[in-house]
Protein backbone atom coordinates (compact mmCIF):
# COMPACT_ATOMS: atom_id res chain seq x y z
CA UNK A 1 0.00 0.00 0.00
CA UNK A 2 1.83 3.63 -0.73
CA UNK A 3 0.09 6.69 0.17
CA UNK A 4 0.54 10.46 -1.30
CA UNK A 5 -0.44 13.67 0.13
CA UNK A 6 -2.34 16.58 -1.49
CA UNK A 7 -3.04 14.59 -4.78
CA UNK A 8 -5.27 16.12 -6.73
CA UNK A 9 -5.24 19.57 -8.12
CA UNK A 10 -7.79 21.71 -5.66
CA UNK A 11 -9.37 23.03 -8.71
CA UNK A 12 -10.56 19.92 -9.71
CA UNK A 13 -11.51 18.93 -6.52
CA UNK A 14 -13.83 21.57 -6.55
CA UNK A 15 -15.03 20.94 -10.13
CA UNK A 16 -15.43 16.92 -9.24
CA UNK A 17 -17.43 18.69 -5.68
CA UNK A 18 -20.03 20.82 -8.04
CA UNK A 19 -20.61 17.51 -9.90
CA UNK A 20 -21.67 15.73 -7.03
CA UNK A 21 -23.74 18.37 -5.43
CA UNK A 22 -25.16 19.18 -8.91
CA UNK A 23 -25.88 15.46 -9.56
CA UNK A 24 -27.62 15.40 -5.59
CA UNK A 25 -30.51 17.98 -6.82
CA UNK A 26 -30.44 16.43 -10.30
CA UNK A 27 -33.95 14.37 -10.84
CA UNK A 28 -31.88 11.87 -13.16
CA UNK A 29 -30.81 8.66 -11.78
CA UNK A 30 -27.18 9.03 -11.84
CA UNK A 31 -26.61 7.14 -8.40
CA UNK A 32 -26.19 3.36 -7.79
CA UNK A 33 -25.98 2.18 -4.20
CA UNK A 34 -23.87 -0.46 -2.39
CA UNK A 35 -26.86 -2.95 -2.51
CA UNK A 36 -24.90 -4.61 -5.41
CA UNK A 37 -21.86 -5.05 -3.75
CA UNK A 38 -21.65 -8.78 -2.91
CA UNK A 39 -22.49 -10.07 0.13
CA UNK A 40 -19.54 -10.44 2.42
CA UNK A 41 -18.59 -7.17 1.47
CA UNK A 42 -22.14 -5.39 2.07
CA UNK A 43 -22.55 -7.40 5.48
CA UNK A 44 -24.97 -4.87 7.44
CA UNK A 45 -23.63 -1.72 5.62
CA UNK A 46 -25.55 1.60 5.74
CA UNK A 47 -26.58 1.85 2.05
CA UNK A 48 -23.42 3.93 0.25
CA UNK A 49 -24.40 6.17 -2.49
CA UNK A 50 -22.25 5.47 -5.82
CA UNK A 51 -21.52 8.27 -8.25
CA UNK A 52 -19.90 7.33 -11.58
CA UNK A 53 -18.12 10.82 -12.51
CA UNK A 54 -18.11 11.94 -15.77
CA UNK A 55 -14.98 11.16 -18.74
CA UNK A 56 -13.66 14.68 -17.81
CA UNK A 57 -12.99 14.37 -14.25
CA UNK A 58 -12.30 10.56 -14.96
CA UNK A 59 -9.67 11.11 -16.87
CA UNK A 60 -8.09 13.95 -15.18
CA UNK A 61 -7.99 11.93 -12.19
CA UNK A 62 -6.44 8.74 -14.32
CA UNK A 63 -3.79 11.73 -15.71
CA UNK A 64 -2.74 12.18 -11.88
CA UNK A 65 -2.33 8.81 -11.14
CA UNK A 66 0.05 7.78 -13.63
CA UNK A 67 1.54 11.44 -12.79
CA UNK A 68 1.93 11.43 -9.07
CA UNK A 69 1.34 7.59 -8.18
CA UNK A 70 3.97 6.44 -11.09
CA UNK A 71 1.12 3.88 -12.37
CA UNK A 72 0.87 2.34 -16.00
CA UNK A 73 -1.47 0.85 -18.40
CA UNK A 74 -1.69 -0.36 -21.58
CA UNK A 75 -3.89 2.34 -23.82
CA UNK A 76 -6.19 -0.45 -25.00
CA UNK A 77 -6.81 -1.51 -20.98
CA UNK A 78 -7.35 1.67 -19.26
CA UNK A 79 -8.57 2.03 -15.48
CA UNK A 80 -12.45 1.57 -14.70
CA UNK A 81 -14.21 4.63 -14.47
CA UNK A 82 -14.03 6.91 -11.13
CA UNK A 83 -16.45 6.37 -8.98
CA UNK A 84 -17.68 8.65 -5.95
CA UNK A 85 -18.58 7.59 -2.58
CA UNK A 86 -20.61 8.93 0.12
CA UNK A 87 -20.66 6.83 3.40
CA UNK A 88 -23.15 7.75 5.83
CA UNK A 89 -23.25 7.30 9.45
CA UNK A 90 -23.43 3.18 9.50
CA UNK A 91 -22.07 2.97 6.64
CA UNK A 92 -18.70 0.32 6.21
CA UNK A 93 -17.26 -2.10 4.07
CA UNK A 94 -16.71 -5.76 4.75
CA UNK A 95 -12.61 -6.91 3.96
CA UNK A 96 -11.97 -7.54 1.11
CA UNK A 97 -8.09 -7.34 -1.76
CA UNK A 98 -9.70 -6.42 -4.76
CA UNK A 99 -7.57 -8.63 -6.29
CA UNK A 100 -9.24 -9.25 -9.81
CA UNK A 101 -7.78 -5.17 -10.57
CA UNK A 102 -3.96 -4.55 -11.42
CA UNK A 103 -4.90 -1.79 -8.64
CA UNK A 104 -7.07 0.42 -7.00
CA UNK A 105 -7.04 3.68 -5.75
CA UNK A 106 -9.11 5.94 -2.98
CA UNK A 107 -8.54 9.88 -2.48
CA UNK A 108 -10.47 10.96 0.34
CA UNK A 109 -11.94 14.04 -0.09
CA UNK A 110 -13.47 15.73 3.71
CA UNK A 111 -11.73 18.92 4.56
CA UNK A 112 -11.19 17.29 8.11
CA UNK A 113 -11.96 14.50 10.02
CA UNK A 114 -12.06 13.33 13.22
CA UNK A 115 -10.76 9.71 13.98
CA UNK A 116 -13.91 9.25 16.99
CA UNK A 117 -15.51 9.48 13.76
CA UNK A 118 -14.72 6.11 12.57
CA UNK A 119 -14.54 5.44 8.54
CA UNK A 120 -10.20 4.47 8.71
CA UNK A 121 -9.28 2.69 5.86
CA UNK A 122 -8.22 -0.38 8.02
CA UNK A 123 -5.47 -3.20 5.52
CA UNK A 124 -3.09 -5.89 7.30
CA UNK A 125 0.52 -4.68 5.98
CA UNK A 126 1.73 -7.63 4.11
CA UNK A 127 5.82 -7.06 6.18
CA UNK A 128 4.14 -8.82 9.16
CA UNK A 129 2.94 -5.39 10.66
CA UNK A 130 -0.33 -6.88 11.54
CA UNK A 131 -3.68 -4.53 10.62
CA UNK A 132 -3.27 -0.89 10.23
CA UNK A 133 -5.21 2.44 9.69
CA UNK A 134 -5.41 5.35 7.26
CA UNK A 135 -7.15 8.18 8.86
CA UNK A 136 -9.03 9.79 5.67
CA UNK A 137 -7.06 12.90 5.63
CA UNK A 138 -8.21 15.29 3.00
CA UNK A 139 -6.97 14.64 -0.42
CA UNK A 140 -4.63 11.56 0.28
CA UNK A 141 -4.61 8.77 -1.74
CA UNK A 142 -3.78 5.25 -1.36
CA UNK A 143 -2.95 2.99 -4.01
CA UNK A 144 -3.21 -0.82 -3.35
CA UNK A 145 -1.13 -2.46 -6.20
CA UNK A 146 -0.64 -6.00 -4.57
CA UNK A 147 -4.12 -7.37 -3.37
CA UNK A 148 -3.66 -6.30 0.16
CA UNK A 149 -6.44 -7.20 2.04
CA UNK A 150 -8.04 -4.09 3.94
CA UNK A 151 -11.73 -2.89 4.59
CA UNK A 152 -13.48 0.51 5.84
CA UNK A 153 -14.48 0.84 9.90
CA UNK A 154 -18.06 1.49 10.79
CA UNK A 155 -19.02 5.29 10.79
CA UNK A 156 -20.39 6.67 14.09
CA UNK A 157 -24.00 8.20 14.23
CA UNK A 158 -22.33 11.57 14.69
CA UNK A 159 -19.84 11.34 11.71
CA UNK A 160 -20.51 13.70 8.54
CA UNK A 161 -20.79 11.52 4.94
CA UNK A 162 -17.21 10.39 4.21
CA UNK A 163 -16.51 11.58 0.47
CA UNK A 164 -13.63 9.57 -1.30
CA UNK A 165 -13.09 9.03 -4.73
CA UNK A 166 -12.42 4.94 -5.64
CA UNK A 167 -10.42 4.38 -8.84
CA UNK A 168 -10.26 0.58 -9.98
CA UNK A 169 -7.40 -0.47 -12.18
CA UNK A 170 -7.21 -2.62 -15.57
CA UNK A 171 -9.16 -6.26 -14.80
CA UNK A 172 -6.39 -9.39 -14.51
CA UNK A 173 -6.55 -11.90 -16.83
CA UNK A 174 -8.90 -14.65 -16.22
CA UNK A 175 -5.91 -16.96 -15.74
CA UNK A 176 -4.08 -15.45 -13.05
CA UNK A 177 -7.30 -15.30 -10.79
CA UNK A 178 -7.18 -19.15 -11.29
CA UNK A 179 -4.05 -19.25 -9.37
CA UNK A 180 -3.93 -21.87 -6.46
CA UNK A 181 -1.64 -20.04 -4.49
CA UNK A 182 -3.59 -17.53 -4.02
CA UNK A 183 -6.66 -19.34 -3.45
CA UNK A 184 -4.43 -21.60 -0.29
CA UNK A 185 -2.98 -17.85 0.56
CA UNK A 186 -6.88 -16.30 0.67
CA UNK A 187 -8.41 -19.65 2.67
CA UNK A 188 -5.11 -19.12 5.09
CA UNK A 189 -6.48 -15.61 5.68
CA UNK A 190 -10.14 -15.95 6.11
CA UNK A 191 -9.30 -18.74 8.82
CA UNK A 192 -6.72 -16.17 10.57
CA UNK A 193 -9.29 -13.67 10.55
CA UNK A 194 -12.15 -15.76 11.01
CA UNK A 195 -13.64 -14.19 8.01
CA UNK A 196 -16.62 -16.96 7.53
CA UNK A 197 -18.13 -16.71 11.26
CA UNK A 198 -21.58 -16.35 11.01
CA UNK A 199 -23.58 -13.43 12.41
CA UNK A 200 -27.14 -12.85 13.50
CA UNK A 201 -28.36 -10.72 9.99
CA UNK A 202 -31.11 -9.10 12.24
CA UNK A 203 -29.93 -6.05 12.56
CA UNK A 204 -32.51 -5.74 15.71
CA UNK A 205 -30.82 -8.29 17.04
CA UNK A 206 -34.31 -9.82 18.41
CA UNK A 207 -34.03 -13.09 16.70
CA UNK A 208 -31.53 -14.85 18.52
CA UNK A 209 -33.31 -17.28 19.99
CA UNK A 210 -33.57 -18.94 16.67
CA UNK A 211 -29.96 -18.24 15.71
CA UNK A 212 -29.51 -20.49 18.80
CA UNK A 213 -31.86 -23.26 17.67
CA UNK A 214 -30.32 -22.97 14.15
CA UNK A 215 -26.87 -23.86 15.55
CA UNK A 216 -28.33 -26.76 18.18
CA UNK A 217 -29.19 -28.33 15.13
CA UNK A 218 -26.47 -27.90 12.89
CA UNK A 219 -24.22 -28.66 16.18
CA UNK A 220 -25.95 -31.66 17.02
CA UNK A 221 -25.85 -35.54 16.72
Amino acid sequence: LKSFNNFLDPKLINEIEAYVDASIKSPEPRWKTSLWWEPPIRRATSPVPILLLPDNLTISIHQTLKEKAGLTWKESAPPQQSQYYLYPPGGYIGWHDDHKYEFASIIFLNPVWNINWGGLHLYEDLEGLGIRGEVPTFNKCLVNAGGVPHGVSALTPDAPWRRVIITFGPKVPESKLKDKDYSQRLLAWHQKYNIGTEYVKDQALVNLSAAAKRYIKESGP
